[in-house]
């Protein structure tokens, strides 16, 4: 029996493919290099994959830095698949700065520092009725939930090192007035 054999993605029918079609064609992308959440669908749109808790948080914020002037995907189309998520919408063009940053010069490193400054700017004029989330309220932070803190059967070593970069760390922080 010959495999069945699947139709290249069709950017133009996205609206028109059901959620279980659309999950079938995301999966079966190519995902980015620098994030495993994200795939490319085709030159033009890709597909982000979503924990349904953080999608409308997701959308929210990209909203909110749209309505400012930062420059965002547009979203698309929202696709839900068991417990999965997904959101398509178009590719911005250009390459990420953590893969370029490396080769810039100091004149467009002074420039996105600039850039960035202006976001953050931005991001911090920013009111919400809760502390954390624009959503839920909900502030997850993996420092906070030390998600990368000793391994399991760590030995003396191990321990010694990681409390000496604790201690770095809180060194840094409290003299330093931005994260004191």
């Amino acid at each position: 029996m010959a495999p069945v054999m699947t139709p290249a993605f069709g950017e133009e029918l996205l609206e028109a493919y059901t959620d279980l079609e659309l999950a079938h064609y995301i999966t079966c992308s190519p995902k980015c290099v620098s994030s495993s959440r994200v795939f490319y669908l085709s030159s033009n749109l890709i597909a982000k994959h979503y924990e349904p808790s953080d999608v409308e948080g997701a959308l929210k914020a990209t909203e909110v830095a749209s309505q400012r002037g930062i420059r965002c995907p547009s979203v698309r189309k929202i696709s839900k698949n068991h417990e999965n998520v997904y959101v398509s919408m178009n590719r911005v063009e250009g390459t990420t700065l953590d893969v370029i940053w490396k080769e810039l010069g100091w004149f467009m490193t002074v420039k996105l520092g600039l850039q960035l400054r202006r976001c953050v700017k931005i991001d911090r004029s920013i009111t919400s009725p809760t502390a954390g989330s624009l959503v839920t309220g909900e502030c997850r932070s993996f420092w906070r939930d030390d998600r990368y803190g000793l391994p399991a059967n760590s030995g003396p070593a191990e321990i010694a090192h990681f409390c000496q970069v604790l201690g770095e760390l809180y060194l840094h922080a409290s003299s330093n007035a931005y994260l004191a």
